[in-house]
Order: structure tokens, then sequence, then C-alpha cells
């Protein structure tokens, strides 16, 4: 049976009219919302996970955590480069909240990575982004020293260089809040995007365009002085206000039992005004409290509009905890039926009952559109017992992957419920994903987290990559061709060292990949084969290593990907 507060979620249409709660009740319990994903075996995390900062001592009880990538870029040193960043703080400390950064060449193999220590910050969230060929990083957050006159508001810029990170512009101010409020960020190609919480004033937009980065004026959200907890994502697409450039905001009221999503011009925000400032959904819960929503939007022109938010609750009663993880994916390539055509659809990610003798902390979902937008990937934290982790109420990071893809309802993927991390991640535990962003050329998730250390203060933020061609966290294995009816499937030599070749088990469309390790695609190819048909391609300019080797052709039901090693 599920807990009544699950039930109580509304949603408007274009012409601003509420879905009943009875119809909506009607639709869940059809399953036309999604259906509940059972607390199941998870399977186990093998892709390799890395500490940054290196050495014990930046990392604290982390309170908040975000992440970033840009691949297959020219760097400050002329070459293909890879930059990672992610980020984390606790409580505005003076010693323990930063920036790490890394960077490597087109290999992965490492040029340089430190971290940067933002004092007093808290809530901090970072992301990359290209403004005329150079590289930068936005980083906003609420600072607090102490001091009543330089509480509030603020964002940085950072420029990556040959000799690593480096402060441009610093202590850019965005509010004197006396009283702490969330702070999020986004960039894409097209321009970059803050939205603050100023506790009983409202919720804040401030947008800059690509090139130039030069930012608009601070925007009040009208009706929002009960607001809390804002996330953004800048929409490229048709639909919604028909600009071409939404933002695309969620956020919690002040009870933390309602969770409002907005839209608002791009263009507007950066003229100064908040017109088409529109509420587009509503979930409300009559009880337990949701935890802070994240929302994500696909950086590449969609037909129509395109937006997915994560979003959880739990409801307490003694040791005992119900916890509930949702996404609710708006996809109008699938309109739905009627009457609600436009409503997004609720799908239902983790359902799960469990006892703790500790009252539970936070899930803090997070979300991210795959590169090719026919996916989300949502991760959350819970203190379940898992087939991978059993008999500890320790923080464990899951994820399950949401299929997307415009042909139907989204759903999660059968045996895509994962573990991103073997080990706990102990009583403090935060969890940041990468979004994909058009001018990465990432083909894949950068995740952070956050581990237990043995040596004071005691935690350390950890990294690892994702490629979205692999179904899973699971890892590199050689995937079975069974439900290929027979047929034979080998990439050969392996190891190798000039060539790679296949034989095509039937005629069709064939999409090979080759990727590192780290997730970064060295080759990638479409093509059509008939049966029996040999495709060799040359490797002499690959470097020595690991790879994955991916072989798709759905009309065959080919799905095949194969770990091989370069001489």
């Amino acid at each position: 049976m599920y807990p009544k507060w699950i039930l109580y979620l509304t949603t408007k249409n274009k012409n601003h009219r509420f879905m009943s709660k009875k119809l909506f009740n009607a639709l869940f319990l059809l399953g036309s919302l999604g259906t509940i994903a059972p607390s199941v075996a998870q399977n186990s995390s093998v892709m390799p996970e890395y500490m940054l900062p290196t050495v014990a001592g930046p990392v604290m009880r982390p309170q908040n955590a975000s992440s970033s990538t840009m691949q297959k870029i020219v760097g400050a040193s002329g070459a293909t480069e890879n930059l990672y960043i992610h980020s984390w703080d606790v409580y505005s400390s003076a010693d323990y909240n930063g920036i790490a950064w890394r960077r490597t060449d087109d290999n992965g193999n490492l040029i340089n990575e430190d971290f940067i220590n933002v004092k007093y910050a808290t809530d901090i969230d970072a992301v990359i982004y290209e403004d005329g060929g150079a590289y930068y990083v936005l980083a906003a957050y609420y600072y607090n020293d102490g001091d009543p006159n330089t509480k509030g508001h603020y964002y940085d810029i950072y420029k990556f260089d040959a000799s690593g990170l480096l402060p441009a512009s610093t202590m850019n101010p965005l509010s004197s809040s006396a009283t702490f409020g969330r702070i999020n960020v986004d960039a894409t190609s097209y321009g970059l995007a803050i939205t603050w919480c100023v506790p009983g004033v409202g919720i804040y937009t401030k947008v800059a365009s690509l090139s130039g980065a030069a930012f608009g004026p601070d925007v009040l959200m009208p009706g929002t002085a009960t607001m809390l907890d804002p996330d953004v994502c800048i929409r490229r697409g048709g639909g919604g206000s028909g600009t071409g450039l939404d933002l695309q905001i969620v956020f919690l009221e002040n009870t933390l039992t309602v969770v409002r999503e907005y839209r608002a011009p791009f263009f507007n925000v950066l003229a100064g005004s908040s017109a088409g400032f529109t509420e587009e959904y509503v979930a409300f819960s009559p009880g337990p409290k949701y935890f802070p929503p994240r929302i994500d939007c696909p950086d590449k022109w969609a037909g129509g509009q395109r937006w997915a938010v994560a979003m959880a609750a739990n409801s307490v009663s003694g040791t005992n905890i119900t916890e509930w993880v949702y996404a609710v994916v708006k996809n109008e390539d699938w309109p739905g039926v009627y009457p609600s055509w436009t409503s997004p659809t609720t799908v239902n990610v983790s359902y799960v009952n469990y006892t703790s003798p500790m009252w539970p902390e936070p899930c803090d979902p997070v979300i991210a559109y795959n590169t090719d937008v026919d996916k989300v990937t949502v991760g959350w934290m819970s203190q379940q017992n898992t087939s991978v982790i059993p008999g500890t109420n320790d923080k464990k990071y899951l994820a399950m992957d949401v299929k997307d893809d415009g042909t139907a309802a989204p759903a999660p993927i059968p045996g895509s419920y994962n573990m991103i991390s073997n080990v706990p991640g102990g009583n403090e535990a935060v969890l940041a994903f990468s979004g994909q962003n058009e001018n990465s050329y990432f083909d894949g998730l950068y995740i952070a987290f956050a581990h237990f250390h043995p040596s004071f203060p005691n935690y350390s933020m950890y990294y690892k990559s994702r490629p979205w061609s692999l179904s899973t966290f699971k890892g590199i294995v050689d995937l079975p061709t069974d439900k290929n009816k027979g047929m034979q499937f080998t990439i050969s030599p392996n190891p190798f060292e000039h060539t790679l070749s296949f034989q095509a088990p039937a005629k069709g469309n064939y999409t090979i990949s080759l990727m590192g390790i780290g997730g970064s695609v060295v080759y990638e190819q479409k093509c059509i084969l008939n049966e029996a048909q040999t495709y060799q391609f040359n490797t002499p300019e690959i470097a020595s290593g690991t790879y994955v080797m991916k072989v798709s052709s759905p009309e065959n039901n080919i799905d095949y990907t194969q770990k091989l090693v370069k001489k």
C-alpha cells in the first residue's frame, strides 16, 4: 500500500487547468504515470573512483556538492584536454570548503590537479563554461564570515590556464541577505544562469549571454516570497515561452510540502524583466517534507519542452522509514493521452520501507540527461540495507536510469538499479551529477561524492565517470549475446595493436564506438553492414591502455560491449 502523500500531485497544462485529484489517482492506479520500482538487489559498481583532493584535511562533514566536466576541448596547453571540477562545503567554514579541479590530456593522462579553498562559503554550486576559446568556472555560494556587513550571496569566476585553475573575479555580490538561502547555477554554450533565495523576500535569477559572459540585472521573481531551495537549468527548444531559450526553475514552498516548477524567458531575465514567469507544475505532500528538488534540461535543441525534476521525501514513524524517490519528466515529444497531453510523467524510481535506529538523513536526489537526450539518470542517497552493502544504516549512493526517448511514457530501465559506489558514505554524504553540455564532447556522466576518511577531519571527496553507452554503473564487462538468437559476435584481436575488426552477424545499421576507461570517446562511426561483412579500422594513433568497444544494431537486437587492451 502506498502512503497517501504519494498521490497528492497536480500538474498544469498549457491552459493552466489543474488535473483533478480524482483523475490523478485513477491514472496512478492504472499505471499510466509510471510504475513502482521495488527495492531489488542492486548491481555492484566496479567503475574506478578516485580521491580529490588527494590528501586528508580539506573536507569535513560535507553538506553539499557539485560537479562539472568539459572534454575534448583545446586547452591552455594548445592540445586536446579534459577538464573536471567538483565542489564541497560545510556551514561557512574557513578551512573546509572548496573546489577541486583536474586537467588531463586527450588520453586521460594527468596534466595537473589541485583544489581552491573558498573561505566561509556555504552551498557552493559550480560549472565549467567556454567563452571566446577560454575555459572558466562559475561558482556561486552563500558567504558568512560572521560579519553582518559581508553576509550574503556571491559568485566567483575562475579561469583554466596552463598552471591550472586560477581566480579571475571573486566575491561578486548578489545579495546582502542576513539569512542563508540556497543557490544554484547552470551553463550552456548559450549562456549562464544563477538562482538564489533570500528567505522572506523571494527567488532571484541572474543570467549572462555567451559570448562575453556579461550578466544582466538581478531579477526577483514575483510571488516567491514564501519559496526556498531553488534550482535552475537553461532549456533550448520549442514550447514553453516560444522564444527558444527558457529558464526552468524549481523550488519548494517554505512548508517544504509543495514543489513548484516555473519557466521564464531567458532574454527577458537578461533584460531585467520577470515577464513570462509562468507556473507549469505543482506537487503537494500533506505531511512528509520534500528534500530540495533538482532540475535538468537537455542542452541540445528539442522540438518541444524537455525537462526533468528529481524529487524525494521520507515518512518517519518511530524507527520505520518510508522512502520515495521519483522523477517528474516533461517530454512533449511523447504527449501522453487526453486530457493530460502536456502533463509531465511521474516515474517512480525507488519506494522502500526499512527500519533504522537513526533519524534518516536527506536523500537529496540529483538528475542528469544523457547526451542523446533519450535517457535521464537519477541518483540519491539512502540508509536502506542493500545486497551490496548489507547490515548497516550508513548512507549509500544509488542510481537508476529512466528511458525517455519520446516513443512512450518515460519509465525505469530494467536492470539499471545500481550502486554508484560500493563503499558507504558514512554519517555525512553528498552526491553530485554533471549535466551534459553540447560543447563538452563528453559522452558520459561525471559524479562527485564523499566517503569517510580515517584521518582528521575524517572525510574525503571522490569522483568517477560513467560512459552513457554503458547501461549501468556496473562497469566494463563483455556482455553475453544470448538475446541475439545464436548470433556469434567477437571483436578481435584482443589485445590489439594496429587494427580492430568484427564480422557483422546480420545486415543492418550499426554504431561502433571505442571509449577510454574514463569515458572519453576516441572513435565513433555509423554505417550499414551486410551479413558476414567484416568491419575493420586502424588504431595506430591510439595510446596504449584499456578501452571499451560498443557495437549496437537495434534492428538486430545487438547491443554488445567488450573490454579491450591496446598494446
